[in-house]
């Protein structure tokens, strides 16, 4: 038997069962909506417009019987033609032998519908390896993509108060549940990444963003966190040379990325290079994915504690051109995403260039590109201010002084910080004395 010809799989005694136990007692219905999340769990046409118009009901707060049923079918169901539903019906009550079995029944149906979905994607990834005009590796994504959206079927669980009051009581006592990012005096007001939300780490080029993104995955993947980043504005590669340059003792970035280094010089970077080969082996990089459901596929591979995406501005998403649009589905994604794998998820945005024509340039929420998703989705925003790139010597900061504006904090408290920064050493310091130091240490 071909495949086109195959019966998909379906259970009727198993619906009619649901539709029986729900006409002796409306109650079930409340009970089995989660696992209903579409009418078409319903194969059989006839239980799925009773279905559909019992759930119309239920919202409506009208009580469900043959009655009531019978008087919202139409008419050209009731009399004639292949089906008589209200005949059909009638028979339905005395299927179930108690009413309480409504869960059971409508769990078969939502398993005989994931099935039925995954024989449909299956069929669609069947077309596209027999279509020549696209590469392998094109299909093999289509493939993965497709297995993945099947899983978003999943259907949420049925809401109970006494399973949700332990469930905060857990997450109360869980300090797992908020990250720190291992910069002390910025967890001293934010105290944290909470899992499940989004934060933000915006600025205009050379503000130093990167650096501190650099920063706090270095200090999350040596407390064991596992960390996802999606590199798509440096390379892998320089990537770890700024990790080297921050965890050595005495290299600065110039110095690794042009090679020249003395004799004790590269005995650093050979001991630092040691040291991150077991200090980082929970961190995972990506350079060479461009689209947001390629992020979303190593997420569901990889179940990352926290994935960092460098930046939004330059993922792709497939199908849509406008940037509101594109920026406002890459914030809803990873939302989701955030939420179902229960991770912290860190998005780095660049600001508009709005504000360095005001004369107080610090940046403001509405600096953000495509601000109003970001906003409104963000549990925070903190933004990376260097006044010296603007005033030089009359910045009241210094050269190695950064003011971290926290821009917006859900949980907590917002305002504005200083710590200290090198670009040389690709590294974030308690203040700008000790950055300093830092410098003057290595010139010596």
């Amino acid at each position: 038997m071909s495949i086109s010809t195959r019966v998909l799989p379906s259970s009727i005694e198993s619906e009619q069962a649901l539709i029986g136990c729900i006409l002796n007692d409306n109650e079930q219905i409340d009970k089995v909506m989660h696992l209903i999340p579409e009418d078409d769990v319903f194969y059989n046409k006839v239980c799925r417009l009773l279905w559909g118009i019992m759930f119309r009901l239920r919202s409506e707060g009208k009580h469900i019987d043959l009655i009531t049923l019978s008087s919202e079918i139409p008419d050209k169901y009731k009399n004639g033609g292949n089906v008589n539903i209200v005949y059909e019906m009638s028979g339905f009550p005395d299927i179930p032998p108690s009413p309480t079995t409504a869960p059971s029944y409508a769990k078969t149906l939502y398993e005989k519908w994931l099935m039925r979905n995954l024989i449909k994607k299956s069929r669609m990834i069947e077309d596209a390896a027999n279509n020549p005009s696209e590469s392998a590796i094109a299909k093999l994504e289509e493939l993965y993509n497709s297995i993945g959206d099947a899983l978003n079927l999943q259907t949420s669980d049925y809401f109970n108060l006494d399973t949700l009051l332990d469930d905060t009581i857990k997450n109360i006592y869980d300090k797992n549940n908020v990250i720190p990012s291992g910069i002390t005096a910025l967890d001293n007001i934010i105290c944290g990444f909470t899992r499940g939300e989004i934060s933000i780490i915006a600025g205009r080029p050379g503000h130093f963003k990167s650096t501190m993104m650099i920063n706090i995955v270095g200090n999350l993947v040596k407390k064991g966190f596992k960390v996802l980043v999606m590199n798509r504005e440096m390379s892998n590669v320089e990537m770890m040379k700024k990790i080297i340059v921050m965890e050595s003792r005495n290299i600065n970035y110039d110095t690794i990325r042009s090679g020249n280094y003395n004799d004790d010089e590269e005995d650093d970077v050979i001991t630092t290079i040691k040291y991150i080969s077991n200090e980082y082996k929970n961190l995972i990089m990506y350079d060479n994915i461009m689209d947001l459901a390629g992020a979303m596929r190593e997420i569901r591979k990889h179940k990352p504690d926290i994935i960092v995406d460098d930046y939004i501005g330059l993922i792709n998403v497939k199908g849509i051109d406008d940037n509101r649009l594109k920026i406002d589905t890459i914030m809803k994604q990873y939302k989701w995403a955030a939420k179902n794998n229960n991770m912290v998820c860190i998005l780095l945005s660049q600001l508009n260039r709005k504000c360095e024509e005001r004369n107080n340039k610090r940046p403001l929420p509405s600096d953000l590109r495509e601000s109003g998703s970001i906003e409104q989705d963000a549990e925070m925003i903190l933004f990376m201010y260097y006044e010296w790139r603007y005033l030089n010597q009359k910045s009241t900061l210094g050269e190695y002084g950064l003011e971290v504006v926290i821009g917006k904090n859900r949980y907590g408290k917002t305002g504005n910080l200083n710590i200290g920064v090198s670009g040389s050493k690709c590294k974030m310091y308690a203040d700008s004395d000790i950055a300093l130091a830092s410098t003057i240490i290595k010139e010596k």
